[in-house]
């Protein structure tokens, strides 16, 4: 695409068409080594005043964000009557690429995505923001370290100025929790709209295919295997009155404390004692190949080490 946005910004290509703007990859021809950028644009020939008051105000917001996990903004400005937001690339795919029907992830990095976006979701809290629209599409995984970013804060409101009327509705439908039909959203609609995402990761379903009960509330436990302390939290996230759902980000984490630090990290041991036996398994296996060892005298070392862990193993759940 030939295109240079306001004689600064070469477009690359577009990245995406929502429901009243277009984002682009670009390059910010004014600075050296003219830096990759994503501009976004409201949809030309939108008149609807709201439209360009959320724009706006997306503006606004990413303005006072300064987080690692959420994009900088670099801009906002009116260009011949169209009007353009510029905020940094992130390079990485965002998670509707990681999903397939069907697939399932593990427990254990579920409860690592949910502790990362929390602890993103705690932040953009603390700013009085509610990010209205959390969704795969809109968590990118950024491809040099795998740290998850938030984007696209296009619904997102500002309870601090209260510039949008409350009965704007906003959001993506099976994430968006229901008070967000209404044109109501709160700190917990975002702690719903995560519970879902999460629920779709460990289901291998999208949450508008899954059913649901007389409560209006998903029926999920039954298609994925995981701990009943995990499925509470969950539930607990995804209650369809708001009343009932967590309070805050913070709450959600303190509950996820149940599990080990690196829980999430499916590299880790489980044990300490299946560490050690690997480790003194490792170096068995090296004597052996090179030749200072008799077959017999190692297999017995194995038969020592098995008998060590097992009266460890035997110690630790007394």
């Amino acid at each position: 695409m030939n295109i240079v946005v306001d004689g600064r910004y070469q477009i690359i290509k577009r990245l995406g068409k929502g429901g009243f703007a277009h984002t682009y990859l670009a390059k910010n021809l004014t600075v050296p080594g003219e830096p990759k950028c994503v501009v976004k644009q409201l949809r030309p020939k939108v008149e609807h005043p709201r439209l360009l008051q959320l724009f706006k105000l997306e503006a606004a917001i990413l303005a006072r964000f300064k987080h690692s996990q959420i994009p900088t903004q670099v801009e906002c400005f009116e260009h011949q009557g169209d009007f353009f937001l510029v905020q940094d690339f992130v390079a990485g795919d965002d998670l509707s690429k990681e999903f397939k029907i069907g697939h399932q992830w593990s427990e254990a990095k579920v409860v690592k995505f949910l502790r990362e976006m929390l602890t993103v979701l705690g932040y953009v809290h603390e700013k009085q923001v509610i990010h209205g629209d959390i969704k795969p599409a809109n968590i990118i995984r950024r491809w040099d370290n795998g740290q998850l970013c938030s984007i696209d804060f296009g619904a997102a409101r500002d309870l601090s100025a209260e510039s949008v009327e409350p009965n704007t509705v906003v959001g993506t439908p099976g994430y968006s929790a229901p008070e967000q039909a209404e044109g109501v959203a709160v700190y917990s609609s975002d702690i719903y709209a995560l519970g879902m995402t999460a629920i779709q990761f460990l289901t291998g379903q999208y949450p508008l295919h899954l059913p649901k009960n007389e409560w209006q509330e998903v029926i999920w436990r039954d298609l994925t295997q995981i701990s009943d302390r995990l499925a509470a939290i969950l539930e607990q996230m995804t209650r369809v009155d708001c009343v009932e759902r967590y309070e805050c980000a913070n709450d959600v984490l303190l509950d996820l404390e149940t599990f080990p630090l690196d829980f999430g990290d499916e590299n880790c041991c489980s044990n300490p004692a299946d560490s050690r036996l690997t480790s003194k398994l490792m170096v068995v296996t090296m004597l052996l190949g090179l030749g200072l060892g008799s077959t017999a005298a190692i297999v017995n070392q194995v038969e020592s080490y098995k008998t060590t862990v097992e009266v460890s193993l035997d110690d630790d759940r007394r």
